[in-house]
């Protein structure tokens, strides 16, 4: 009887496929573990820390990583800083770079920017490390600080303003922490400020501001004044004019029609004193003095004429200083016929006149002529 042989499978061939089962299995999971080694040390550096941090504040989440000082001015936004920092940020693509010489691993300082500009400096700090695959190491990171580059306000203002008026800057009055202690005189002031208080010009300085402010500057009245600005300085001299009363216009213009017809010798007595010209000036006026000279030495040689007449007249330019102090312009045309020539000659007066308020009455303090341009 015959057994036909039964072939077996190698021993040496299962052996050989199982080692490499399991030689591809430890790769594998050798080539898985390096990759999620590698994965986990990438995701640990503090790159990705300043990549969450830019998103943070492209998007505004700042939260109080960010610490903002007030306004150097008093007349500006307390968080105008805060608010032109965030305006930069808008809309704008950040980066950030490793700051040139920071050579600390622990403790790494990187640069933001915004385009060319750098916006803040960021310092980070180790907080933890665990080895890695021997030659490597996981590490945890906290932000230590946030500087943000900020800018400056850098604006200046110089505002010269009479003494009596108020200054608003950005609706908040100024008042003597921005005085100087230059104070100027107004040269045209000179004669009545013998009699009253006149205004005098003083300086405002206002510094550290990041925008060119609102500047209102009214008189004691309340009224606007007019103001140039050259380079930084305000100036503000031109007082408002207004409508003078129909009563005290009746007197200016009185006054003097009275003072001209005293020169051309029409003002009854002035030929022999100056006591009809006295009531409409203070006692011991310079004005006065010059009217007495003129008719002792000089109102002769007018020539003779026939009683003037009187055409354009008006009194403009009102401008109330204080409640004892005022301008104002008086013009008229004067024409007389002259006897001896058959001419006729025609003046004009074109004055401005300073009054005073002494004892509740209206004198003459000064009076110039209005020049042509």
């Amino acid at each position: 009887m015959t057994h036909s042989k039964k072939k077996k499978f190698p021993v040496f061939l299962i052996g050989y496929f199982i080692f490499l089962m399991v030689l591809v299995l430890f790769w594998a999971y050798v080539l898985r573990y390096v990759q999620d080694s590698l994965l986990t040390y990438e995701a640990s550096q503090p790159e990705r820390v300043m990549e969450s941090l830019i998103c943070d504040l492209e998007e505004g989440r700042i939260g109080e990583m960010l610490s903002f000082p007030s306004a150097q001015s008093r007349f500006e936004d307390p968080d105008i800083v805060k608010n032109k920092y965030m305006a930069q940020l808008s809309g704008q693509s950040l980066r950030f770079e490793k700051a040139p010489g920071s050579y600390d691993v622990q403790k790494p300082v990187y640069h933001i920017y915004a385009g060319d500009r750098r916006i803040a400096s960021v310092s980070l700090r180790e907080t933890a490390s665990e080895p890695l695959m021997f030659i490597l190491s996981i590490q945890d990171w906290e932000i230590a600080s946030v500087e943000p580059v900020l800018e400056t306000g850098d604006t200046k203002l110089l505002i010269h303003a009479p003494n009596t008026c108020t200054v608003q800057i950005n609706g908040v009055l100024a008042d003597e922490r921005e005085l100087t202690g230059n104070q100027w005189e107004v040269e045209a002031f000179s004669y009545a400020a013998e009699y009253v208080d006149v205004p005098d010009i003083v300086e405002y300085e206002v510094s550290g501001l990041f925008e060119m402010p609102e500047i209102v500057i009214q008189d004691k009245y309340g009224q606007d004044m007019a103001y140039t600005n050259v380079e930084g300085v305000i100036d503000a001299r031109a007082f408002p004019t207004g409508r003078i009363e129909d009563a005290l216009a009746e007197y200016v213009l009185k006054n003097a029609k009275n003072y001209s017809d005293f020169f051309s010798g029409d003002l009854p007595g002035g030929n022999h004193s100056v006591e009809p010209l006295k009531y409409m000036f203070p006692e011991n006026s310079y004005f006065v003095e010059q009217a007495d000279h003129y008719r002792r030495f000089d109102l002769w040689m007018y020539s003779q004429h026939e009683a003037p007449t009187f055409a354009n007249e008006r009194v403009t330019d009102y401008i109330r200083y204080s409640d004892n102090f005022f301008s104002c312009n008086v013009y008229f045309e004067k024409t007389m016929f002259l006897t001896k020539t058959k001419e006729y000659r025609t003046v004009v007066t074109n004055d401005t006149y300073y009054y005073v308020n002494i004892d509740g009455k209206w004198v003459v303090a000064d009076m110039r002529t209005v020049l042509k341009e």
